[in-house]
């Protein structure tokens, strides 16, 4: 028998395991790593779930700044560098529509990742937490010490930056 922490847990996990690992996928370039990354993650929530104080901040934005420490920590025993742009997204999935579909869809990722690592690390992150985090400005401002307006700022400039860099994608 479950105790309500555990199913609460469990259900917090169900809801959340799909977020953090998009966003550990893209942080680290691996699906090995986003799952070392996930696994760890997960576990220091599982051992601090009941000291968790819903007046400090919401569970999403506790859970991301877990996520956050959880890949600058893995980086940080591997020594390596914080980004692997070329590797940082899921192979395409085939589409219905057969071989060139696919392989258009294979070069809208490698364009997204060429995209991406043009990006200054800062510009990266606050990307990778909204869209692959699925985090709010706000959260992402909590979690990274900025103003709210300043994520705002830094996403709208990222994104637009991003857009020039597609080929035939108007800005």
């Amino acid at each position: 028998m479950m105790s309500e922490t555990s199913l609460d847990f469990a259900d917090f996990y169900e809801e959340w395991f799909g977020r953090v690992y998009n966003y550990a996928r893209n942080r680290t370039g691996s699906r090995a790593r986003a799952d070392e990354v996930v696994s760890d993650t997960f576990s220091r929530v599982f051992k601090s779930w009941s000291r968790f104080d819903p007046a400090k901040a919401d569970r999403r934005t506790w859970l991301f700044s877990i996520a956050f420490r959880a890949v600058a920590d893995h980086y940080r025993a591997e020594k390596r560098r914080f980004w692997s742009p070329l590797e940082l997204l899921e192979e395409p999935k085939a589409p219905g529509g057969g071989p060139a579909q696919a392989a258009e869809a294979a070069q809208d990722q490698k364009d997204l990742a060429a995209a991406l690592a043009l990006l200054e690390d800062q510009q990266r992150e606050i990307v990778s937490l909204r869209f692959y985090g699925g985090m709010t400005n706000r959260a992402i401002a909590g979690l990274l010490g900025l103003t709210e307006s300043n994520v705002a700022v830094i996403l709208f400039r990222s994104v637009r930056q991003m857009r020039r860099s597609f080929p035939g994608v108007e800005a």
